[in-house]
C-alpha cells in the first residue's frame, strides 16, 4: 500500500511539473508519451549543468519547480492531491481554490528551500529546530528567516 501511495505521489508531482517546468516540453520526453524531467535532468540539476537543449540557469529553475511540487503533493490530503490532478474541488474549496492553494504552497516551498540555500547551514539546521544562531535567538532567526521567505515569494512571483 505504501508503494502506491508513494507512486500515487510521483504521479501527481509529474502532472503538476507537466504544467509547470519549462524543461519539460516537446523533444524532452525521454522516449515517453507524458513529459517528464528525466533522471539526466535531474543529475544536471543537481551538478548545476545544462541538459537536454537546456541551460543550466532553466534546468535548475525546473529542478526547483519539480521539487517543490514533489514535496507539497507529498503533504497534501490524499483526497486533495486527487481532487488538484482531476481539476475538482475538496475539503470545502472548489477546484480553483485547491489549485490556487497547492500554487501558493510550491511558490512558498520554493521560497523557503532558496532562502535556506543562501543561509549558513547552521542557521537553516537552527531555523528547523526553532533555536538561535551566529548571535541571534530563536526568534530573531525566525523573523529573519520570514522576512527573507516573503521577499523570494515576491521575486519568484514577478519572474
Amino acid at each position: 500500500m505504501k508503494k502506491f501511495a508513494y507512486a500515487s505521489v510521483l504521479a501527481l508531482a509529474l502532472v503538476a511539473m507537466i504544467s509547470t517546468v519549462a524543461v519539460a516540453g516537446a523533444g524532452h520526453n525521454h522516449g515517453k508519451k507524458t513529459a517528464e524531467m528525466g533522471k539526466c535532468c535531474i543529475e544536471s540539476a543537481e551538478a548545476g549543468k545544462g541538459c537536454c537543449g537546456h541551460d543550466a540557469a532553466t534546468v535548475k529553475a525546473a529542478y526547483a519547480d519539480y521539487t517543490a511540487a514533489t514535496a507539497v503533493k507529498a503533504d497534501m490530503h490524499k483526497c486533495c492531491a486527487s481532487a488538484l490532478a482531476k481539476g475538482e474541488g475538496c475539503c470545502g474549496k472548489d477546484a480553483a481554490g485547491v489549485k490556487a492553494s497547492y500554487d501558493k504552497k510550491v511558490a512558498t516551498h520554493k521560497a523557503e528551500c532558496s532562502v535556506k540555500a543562501d543561509m549558513h547551514k547552521c542557521c537553516a539546521t537552527a531555523v528547523a529546530d526553532s533555536k538561535g544562531c551566529c548571535g541571534k535567538d530563536a526568534k530573531e532567526l525566525k523573523a529573519d528567516y520570514d522576512k527573507k521567505v516573503v521577499k523570494a515569494e515576491k521575486k519568484l512571483a514577478s519572474n
